[in-house]
């Protein structure tokens, strides 16, 4: 479930693709909370449910030019404040599976930006996120298909991927004896500034 917070992680890292017109200099950007969101909907077979969260930090500094370059990109997501919206599968989920006592934080490293293409748009790019998350202490390679869009003073990026519980060694939750499935599809919708 924190895969999710890791995936909105690799969503600021694709930022990255965006071209910064008018200028050949590095540029630091920082993800904006407040603007930013992470999700994961897990399906408990006779329900589904959503979890997200708002906590979470992360930057990365964009080399303009053709194509865009991007370096020292990172997200880390809070674990404990992923939020159901029900206290005690809240308690459950934060406690027994995802262990935040442990494992307190959610961290996706972009390493490389995969084939950035168009998206109908001069200020938008099709691209997939390439990099490390780790979640509840293991990390994974991880490609991440993901939207970038440019406007001034901002980037968005938005995505999603299938996350395997069981890759991450976090058991399956059950309900009423009835195992969950172990996938989980983890979104974001990210926005980042530069930093002044």
């Amino acid at each position: 479930m924190r895969v999710v917070f890791i995936l909105v992680l690799i969503g600021v890292g694709i930022v990255r693709g965006v071209a910064t017109a008018g200028s050949d200099a590095p540029v630091p950007f920082r993800l904006d909370p407040a603007e930013s969101r992470v999700w994961f909907d897990a399906d408990a077979r006779l329900h589904s449910f959503r979890g997200e969260t708002q906590q979470l930090t992360g930057h990365f500094t964009l080399q303009p030019g053709p194509p865009p370059q991007l370096a020292d990109a990172t997200v880390i997501i809070d674990a404990a404040s992923l939020d159901t919206g029900h206290p005690e599968r809240n308690s459950d989920m934060r406690q027994d599976f995802l262990e935040v006592g442990r494992f307190p934080t959610i961290e996706f490293r972009v390493l490389e930006l995969l084939t950035p293409r168009p998206a109908g748009n001069a200020a938008s790019w099709d691209l997939v996120l390439q990099g490390k998350l780790t979640v509840h202490g293991i990390t994974r390679d991880v490609k991440v298909p993901t939207t970038v869009s440019l406007a001034a003073e901002r980037v968005t990026a938005r995505g999603q991927i299938h996350l395997d519980m069981r890759d991450y060694n976090i058991r399956v939750p059950r309900l009423l004896l009835i195992p969950m499935k172990s996938e989980v599809l983890v979104g974001f919708e990210v926005v980042a500034h530069p930093i002044r």
